[in-house]
């Protein structure tokens, strides 16, 4: 099933939704947090629809007949006219409807009818596998997109909407500065000046800057190579908030959902968008932590002695067939690569 068209009606008339909502850590749960990680997107929809679940309660959700539900509707539908014109729903077809007035009680009081069904259009640029594309946003900004990556946007840009837009794989951004010269503070910024990345569950704004940002299914990451990025992170019941410096990286993922931060060398991990890894007395320990982050791979080095090594010059980037024999050729090593997992080991062993 598409779940990418659900409307917020959608979301909370599915069983499955529903049981994410009653336990989120059984198997629908689990499903459910994954495939929003995938679908930024639809982060706002599901969000509004768990809060309504919570409200209405298992008692206030269960099956009745299609007729019943149809009057049901109408009825609902008599109610709201009477007080405001709003939208409508655009319900389908499900098992389980919502019924009776505490239902519009509790959406009225989650404001959540507002707006709903007038989704504004949107423009998606995507890539093929081993593919990049860099693309010029209407505001002047620059995105490349690495292989397999989506960005979408709103058709449409205006001087007084906030700039959006929302990622899946990794893009590395160049963003056009808006703001007064005076204004330093992000969050203090008019809406208008903001840049705001959608990425796997973060919101990642800045006024103008350089970064790097690589989201996964399992984690998000993203990479600061110049100027000042805000990171939040909202969950169910949570917030966490974070104000990133050049050469910082910070993650989240499912296994370990807070923000973490830790410093790297930001030159390395948008090195992808020129083809091209320059290196520059780079310790192989910070080469195989770019190798797990940039990459998803699992490293394993059998000598500790091959991670106090150094490197000068320039490796292929963005083929693992030429990088890890350049790796070798350049350290004197044996690198081995079986699925996922890399392995550094002396060439005696």
């Amino acid at each position: 099933m598409d779940f990418t068209t659900y409307s917020v009606s959608d979301f909370v008339s599915d069983e499955s939704f529903q049981a994410f909502v009653a336990d989120t850590d059984s198997e629908a749960g689990r499903f459910w947090q994954a495939w929003l990680v995938q679908h930024p997107t639809q982060q706002v929809a599901a969000d509004q629809a768990f809060a309504l679940v919570q409200g209405l309660g298992p008692s206030q959700l269960y099956p009745v007949p299609a007729g019943l539900k149809h009057q049901e509707l109408l009825r609902l539908r008599q109610s709201l006219q009477a007080t405001r014109p709003l939208p409508w729903l655009r319900w389908q077809r499900r098992t389980r409807v919502l019924v009776g007035t505490s239902a519009l009680a509790v959406l009225a009081s989650l404001g959540w009818w507002h707006g709903v069904g007038s989704a504004a259009p949107t423009t998606q640029y995507a890539t093929c596998p081993n593919q990049q594309r860099t693309i010029t946003l209407p505001d002047g900004s620059a995105v490349v997109l690495n292989g397999n990556a989506t960005l979408t946007t709103a058709a449409h840009w205006t001087a007084a909407s906030p700039r959006e837009v929302w990622l899946t794989g990794e893009a590395y951004f160049q963003v056009t500065h808006l703001a007064a010269p005076a204004v330093q503070d992000i969050a203090a910024a008019p809406a208008g000046a903001k840049f705001v990345v959608h990425a796997g569950g973060l919101d990642i704004a800045v006024l103008g800057t350089r970064f790097n940002v690589n989201s996964q299914p399992a984690s998000t990451k993203v990479v600061l190579n110049s100027g000042k990025v805000a990171v939040d992170r909202a969950s169910w019941f949570t917030s966490e908030n974070l104000l990133m410096q050049p050469g910082d990286l910070v993650e989240t993922s499912t296994a370990e959902p807070h923000l973490a931060r830790r410093h790297v060398q930001p030159a390395l991990y948008s090195a992808w968008t020129q083809g091209e890894l320059p290196l520059r007395e780079t310790s192989v320990r910070d080469i195989v932590q770019l190798l797990r982050d940039a990459y998803g791979w699992q490293v394993v080095v059998t000598d500790p002695a091959i991670l106090r090594q150094t490197l000068t010059g320039v490796l292929p980037a963005n083929n693992p067939d030429l990088l890890l024999p350049a790796l070798a050729k350049s350290l004197g090593v044996r690198v081995t690569r079986t699925g996922d997992v890399v392995r550094f080991q002396p060439l005696a062993q």
